[in-house]
């Protein structure tokens, strides 16, 4: 982490660390507007929410108060340390749309002076919100654990699929094509393994799987070429002896024909002598 990410995400999170340490301590003030908030959702979180999840939701307005307090420490310290950063935006900007809405709701306000505050406020919320979503996205300038997975699966694969394309055509190496191709797939696959071994449980399963994915291509791919290989063996003897019994039959007929011709090229000079004999006398 660079000097310049770390001192703004402490700039950044320290507003929530401080917003969410006061409600943790006097959650009394931000209970009345709380309320008409917590009124409307908790019954419909309650309602279509599974029920593991459903119990746990408080459902007075204190509580959730506090929870969201404790939500915006907790993303706060995550994102300022650096430690988990990326969920600690996001639960910082999920923490931030019902504090949003239930302290600044300037629609509702007659009052232009205060109207203009609350408009003021929620606005630069909504910028608050924008810089945290930002933070979860930073991968430092990084690829994405997601990219190196998808990309490190498709380059795995398109070379599994060369690998098994030039071991088809080239049957003569059939051992050696189908080592190629397992040692291909097999660094292949780690590489892109080594290459998220620090990331998310899901990516390295993602990664396995692909792994795993091209081994099998690989190996039922040798299976098949050293299955066919007695096979076009066979064949190629085959052919070989028809064309060598070609050969034999054209050279027969050859020295046949050759023969015919000498025995018509005898008896047209025995009977050019016979006339010459004939023209003497």
């Amino acid at each position: 982490m660079t000097l310049l990410r770390a001192v703004s995400r402490t700039m950044l999170a320290s507003y929530f660390i401080a917003s969410g340490v006061k409600a943790l301590r006097d959650p009394a003030p931000l209970v009345p507007l709380a309320e008409p908030l917590a009124d409307r959702f908790v019954p419909l979180v309650k309602q279509y929410a599974p029920d593991q999840v459903a119990g746990l939701v408080p459902e007075d307005a204190q509580s959730l108060v506090r929870l969201n307090g404790g939500a915006q420490v907790l993303g706060g310290l995550a994102l300022a340390t650096g430690k988990g950063r990326r969920f600690g935006a996001l639960l910082l900007a999920g923490s931030l749309v019902p504090s949003t809405i239930a302290k600044h709701p300037f629609w509702r306000d007659s009052d232009p002076e205060v109207k203009a505050a609350n408009r003021t406020h929620f606005l630069k919320n909504i910028s608050l919100l924008g810089g945290v979503l930002l933070a979860s996205r930073d991968t430092e300038g990084q690829p994405s654990i997601a990219w190196r997975a998808q990309k490190g699966g498709q380059s795995l694969a398109k070379d599994t699929r060369k690998a098994a394309k030039k071991l088809s055509k080239n049957s003569s190496s059939i051992g050696e094509s189908a080592s190629d191709l397992a040692d291909s797939a097999v660094a292949g696959g780690a590489a892109l393994v080594g290459a998220v071994v620090a990331s998310s449980r899901k990516a390295r399963k993602e990664a396995a799987k692909r792994l795993e994915e091209a081994q099998k291509v690989a190996a039922k791919a040798a299976k098949q070429a050293k299955k066919d290989a007695p096979k076009q063996l066979k064949a190629a003897k085959k052919l070989a002896a028809e064309q060598a019994e070609v050969a034999r039959n054209a050279a027969k007929a050859a020295q046949k024909e050759g023969l015919k011709q000498a025995k018509s090229a005898g008896k047209q000079g025995k009977k050019v002598r016979k006339n010459i004999s004939l023209g003497e006398n």
